[in-house]
């Protein structure tokens, strides 16, 4: 009886294990999607080369990243780096720029990167919502497929953005890194660019 008793008593803690083992494994795998999504929100697997635009505000706010799988999708990921365009011309060093983005453990749904140039490590990159200025940047800019330049918006409190706009060779590099290439086949900007990022 006492065996019988103690073989039920297994079981049912068996039972229970089991279905919290379950629990958790579902609830990893969620969180493993919710941080694929931090550097693939919008951007298909299958695409190999996207849009990547830095955009400069001329009144030295915060320099922009905004990567789309073409000039005329609205899926996009737009990103806030913590440097000014000052800052980011003079991290080029020897015509190379490389951005490291290293997500914030526990940053929640408002996805924030700690953010190395040039392997300084320059603050914290967040995630941004698009606004009303970065949707009249990329509207005037529809038809711009790669290049640099000026558009003035006597609007915007920035009163107007230097940009430049590449194609952007997508590398997977393992299951906790991605990288974006600027593809210059014509050497017309005369700088590597590349854009990594981490997940934990």
């Amino acid at each position: 009886m006492e065996e019988s008793t103690e073989t039920s008593v297994k079981s049912h803690l068996q039972l229970i294990l089991g279905n919290l083992s379950h629990q958790i494994m579902d609830l990893l795998v969620s969180l493993w999607e919710c941080n694929k999504l931090i550097f693939s929100r919008c951007l298909s697997g299958s695409v190999t080369l996207v849009t990547g635009t830095i955009i400069c505000p001329i009144n030295g706010s915060k320099v922009k990243l905004c990567l789309q799988e073409n000039t005329k999708t609205l899926s996009l990921l737009l990103i806030e780096l913590p440097l000014c365009t000052a800052e980011i011309t003079s991290s080029i060093d020897g015509s190379v720029l490389r951005i490291v983005l290293d997500p914030v453990p526990d940053s929640g749904t408002a996805q924030r990167w700690v953010t190395y140039c040039n392997g300084l490590k320059v603050g914290v990159a967040r995630w941004l919502e698009v606004g009303e200025d970065d949707r009249w940047v990329l509207e005037m800019m529809h038809g711009v497929s790669a290049g640099a330049g000026i558009l003035l918006h006597k609007g915007s409190d920035a009163g107007g953005y230097k940009y430049l706009r590449g194609q952007f060779e997508k590398i997977v590099g393992s299951d906790h890194s991605e990288a974006y290439h600027l593809a210059d086949p014509s050497h017309c900007f005369e700088h590597e660019l590349s854009v990594f990022f981490l997940s934990k």
